[in-house]
């Protein structure tokens, strides 16, 4: 495993129908552009056989240097499952890809020219262009424009699409920072504490797809007190009321 510059960690609760299509997906990305991988299966305790699909997928794609993993119970959250992940993780970058197929792993090339370029964060925005934006519910960007704006107001910058959990930072500086939460709001947490150590954070323009089977885990009202509770910490943090790190 030695020289291994990306490591691929893709979460998996429930997602039997869509993690072959998934994984094969970053195959053509990854031997097209002849890209140094690995790729970090992590299953969250799934009831279905997302497991047992994933294991049947490394000998099958020998190229994605593939490792299988079931993160044991109880469930604690997509946050929990990334970290478990990043503990196990090789290469020098990281980055989490949806299971279900909707980020644009295209990009991968692309975020590691960024990140080969000196950027601590490469994040995927969807709101730098128009009609990136299509495939998000209404309800969520309504309330993701209220989080931005309060980033504004709090952090006194105008940060792009926090929330979204498609980003590439190096891997070492990510395990010396505390990342503290079990749920989503680990993806505004990265964005944060990057931020507030004065690293370098570049947006790269996308939207992301549709899930095709199967539904999505996640649910702003529960997990809209875990976004205003990094904010809120990461606000702290700027003002010198309370350390984060």
């Amino acid at each position: 495993m030695e020289g291994i510059e990306l490591s691929i960690i893709v979460p998996c609760l429930n997602e039997s129908e869509n993690i072959e299509k998934t994984l094969v997906t970053i195959l053509n990305i990854v031997k097209s552009h002849n890209l140094s991988v690995e790729t970090l299966v992590i299953d969250d305790s799934s009831t279905d056989d997302t497991f047992e699909k994933a294991q049947e997928m490394v000998r099958k794609l020998p190229e994605l240097r593939l490792r299988v993993f079931k993160r044991p119970k109880p469930r604690l959250g997509y946050g929990a499952v990334v970290k478990y992940g990043l503990a196990r993780a090789r290469g020098r970058y990281c980055i989490f890809v949806a299971a279900d197929g909707v980020d644009p792993v295209y990009l991968l090339p692309k975020f590691l020219e960024v990140a080969r370029e000196g950027a601590d964060l490469v994040q995927c925005s969807r709101y730098l262009k128009p009609g990136d934006d299509r495939t998000i519910p209404f309800t969520y960007k309504f309330y993701q424009l209220l989080y931005r704006n309060l980033m504004k107001i709090l952090l006194r910058q105008n940060i792009k699409d926090s929330t979204y959990a498609f980003k590439l930072f190096e891997r070492k500086p990510m395990l010396d920072i505390r990342l503290d939460s079990n749920r989503f709001s680990i993806s505004p947490e990265i964005t944060f504490k990057v931020l507030l150590r004065g690293g370098r954070i570049e947006y790269v323009a996308a939207g992301q797809g549709r899930r095709i089977y199967g539904r999505s885990h996640f649910s702003f009202r529960k997990e809209g007190f875990g976004y205003a509770y990094v904010l809120l910490r990461a606000w702290l943090h700027r003002i010198g009321a309370k350390s984060w790190f």
